[in-house]
């Protein structure tokens, strides 16, 4: 039984049943299309109010106490076995950690957030864990020995997610439980002496997995208005959303570390390293810090440039990469749905037929021992191929579409155009780059 390094999917140039370079040349022409014809036709902001449809009901099973509590204690309690198989289990690939780090929690997380929110904010075992504490402690979550000042935002989830991208693609031995439990006690031990130190807050500030989480779920379909639910546009829940302070990079990390997962199984790049006398831990850390860096710093540069047009009582231009962040999250979404479905659908049922004997002692709690992988998606190379490009292709169209509803709100109607085009530019060259690194050899 094998486990996987977490990888993206199996689609290849040779699966799309188009030639590769109309492929990308129709991709590059229908992000541009569709800029004109947004311009045209869309010339003032629309999701100005999220609106949507209220469901009060619905806000209130959510908001009962016996209900967060019991969701709460279910997804502890999931953590909590997969714990056991961690420090307690036998270093075998069938350990089903490595598929819960890697799969279940890194990649689930999109589909649960496109889902359900952030549910994964609600029942964050780490929330969970420290609201414990505090309740034997008898303090309050929300208050820590020091206070954490605002702009601080999300930049130390900037380090733990380049972290934990530095694990999945970097780290020698990454599928050993040494390596793994050193990472899993190192997260556990900053983010929980970390919410002492300054609340609850730092959780959401410094969580790899809660700062992804709460990105992707601004493209589902629920958002909270004056404490109820409702059923939004994506759109407007994107406009709608105010990013904290470092979200543009945390993006590009997780936008990068996916490219960089695609570059580095390229046949150009594993011939550069093995000819190389550099050790290969050090091209794969260059790599991955190049890839990040080249997103963000492009992405930055075209949101600045838009300043150049804002209004006269508009934010200063520095502030644009940060109003113009939520552009980029359907492009994580689409490139992690991408590269990581079969990954997911693969090792995502391993490890639920793993989880039976976290021991590796012969159980069979859950009764699903016995049960095998169905691998049905390998029998279907064409159609992968085809769901890969197209959510690309979808989470870029819909990151022009968030782009422009955004830059109408924030720059002079009069020169809507101008401040645009490098941002088209950032996203034409995003889309083409993502098609070649899928469906290259």
């Amino acid at each position: 039984m094998i486990i996987p390094v977490p990888l993206h999917g199996i689609g290849s140039r040779q699966d799309l049943p188009l030639p590769f370079s109309f492929v990308v040349t129709g991709a590059a022409v229908a992000v541009v299309v569709s800029f004109l014809v947004l311009f045209v036709a869309w010339r003032e902001p629309r999701y100005t109010h999220p609106g949507g449809i209220a469901l009060p009901r619905l806000t209130r099973m959510i908001d009962h106490p016996g209900a967060r509590l019991a969701a709460q204690l279910a997804v502890a309690a999931v953590y909590a076995w997969a714990a056991l198989a961690l420090f307690a289990g036998k270093d075998r690939l069938t350990n089903p950690a490595f598929g819960f780090v890697y799969a279940w929690m890194w990649v689930g997380l999109v589909p649960l957030s496109l889902v359900l929110g952030t549910f994964w904010r609600a029942t964050n075992p780490l929330r969970t864990l420290h609201r414990g504490l505090c309740l034997a402690a008898r303090t309050d979550p929300d208050e820590g020995l020091l206070e954490l000042p605002q702009w601080v935002g999300i930049w130390p989830a900037l380090v733990s997610v380049f972290g934990f991208g530095f694990l999945e693609l970097v780290q020698p031995d990454r599928t050993s439980l040494a390596v793994l439990r050193v990472w899993a006690l190192a997260w556990l031990v900053l983010l929980i002496l970390g919410a002492v130190l300054f609340g609850r807050r730092w959780i959401a500030a410094a969580d790899p997995f809660e700062a992804y989480a709460t990105a992707v779920a601004q493209v589902s379909i629920w958002r909270r208005i004056n404490g109820e639910i409702r059923l939004v546009s994506p759109l407007a829940n994107l406009h709608s959303w105010t990013p904290p302070a470092g979200t543009p990079a945390v993006l590009a990390v997780l936008l990068g570390s996916t490219a960089f997962d695609s570059f580095a199984r390229t046949s150009w790049w594993i011939k550069t390293v093995q000819a190389s006398a550099a050790p290969a831990t050090l091209w794969a850390t260059a790599g991955l810090l190049t890839m990040t860096t080249i997103i963000y710093l492009s992405f930055s540069a075209a949101a600045a440039w838009m300043g150049r047009y804002r209004g006269g009582d508009g934010p200063a231009a520095r502030h644009f990469p940060r109003l113009m962040a939520a552009s980029l999250v359907p492009i994580v979404v689409g490139y992690a749905v991408a590269h990581y479905t079969t990954l997911l659908v693969i090792e995502g049922q391993r490890t639920a037929i793993n989880m039976s004997d976290p021991l590796g002692l012969g159980w069979n709690v859950f009764g699903s021992a016995e049960m095998g992988v169905n691998a049905g998606i390998f029998n279907h190379p064409t159609v992968t191929a085809v769901v890969q490009l197209a959510a690309i292709l979808l989470g870029h169209l819909v990151g022009i579409v968030a782009a422009h509803e955004r830059a109408l709100a924030l720059v002079r109607h009069d020169a809507a155009l101008r401040a645009q085009w490098p941002m088209l530019l950032a996203m034409v060259c995003f889309t083409c780059a993502g098609l070649v690194l899928l469906f290259s050899p």
